[in-house]
């Protein structure tokens, strides 16, 4: 995939704030889900070689996909629903020092805004107790529209912001920090990293801030 991007996209892709990511170590990785080529171009790009995905259960039923899905570690969830296997399996991993990547909006928006994420990341985060890098991404959806069977030669950047811990009690006043909240705060960091026309849900980021203050602390 490296070389593919590299090639194809030629002064046209750009990957920054990668000495962001942890080289080793329990890590969860969040990014916007816009394109249908985010699923292999995220790990593709974390500079380890350890990172797992998971992945819509809806991808594993065609040989082809369920092979090129697997051969970069992705692993089937069904979304919508407290998936104790995917659950078991990803903590499993994490708890093993490795890399997990997961959307928190638990599927691709054909908007290419953010909208509001499903709990999962955020129970997974808080569970885990480990670093979370959130993963900006533009152009995905220009570059490989649904439906389209070649990528199309445009503008891609990916960008990894700082990594940071999702509490489960606020520092400002020791309240619980729910799930919801928890994925709110990943899907904040992301739109931080975002050009404002990206931020769809989170447009509002001061709002968030106070909102969510407390909720989060540096990894």
């Amino acid at each position: 995939m490296r070389l593919i991007v590299r090639v194809y996209l030629a002064g046209l892709f750009k990957v920054s704030g990668t000495a962001n990511a942890p080289t080793d170590g329990p890590l969860i990785i969040c990014p916007n889900h816009i394109g249908t080529i985010d699923p292999p171009l995220v790990p593709a790009f974390v500079p380890r070689g350890d990172t797992w995905s998971m992945a819509k259960s809806e991808y594993f039923r065609n040989p082809v996909i369920n092979w090129l899905f697997s051969s970069y570690h992705a692993f089937p969830v069904v979304r919508h629903t407290a998936d104790r296997a995917a659950l078991r399996r990803a903590f499993d991993l994490v708890n093993d020092g490795h890399a997990l990547v997961i959307y928190p909006e638990g599927t691709r928006i054909e908007a290419g805004v953010l909208a509001k994420p499903e709990p999962g990341a955020g129970f997974i985060a808080q569970r885990c107790a480990c670093p979370v890098l959130p993963v900006a991404l533009t152009g995905t959806a220009e570059c490989l529209p649904k439906g389209a069977k070649w990528p199309r030669r445009v503008k891609v950047t990916v960008t990894f912001g700082a990594p940071f811990v999702v509490l489960q009690h606020r520092a400002t006043d020791d309240s619980r920090v729910s799930h919801e909240e928890a994925a709110e705060a990943i899907m904040l960091a992301i739109a931080e990293l975002l050009p404002p026309e990206m931020r769809g849900e989170f447009s509002d980021l001061e709002g968030w801030k106070s909102r969510l203050a407390g909720t989060t602390r540096p990894a």
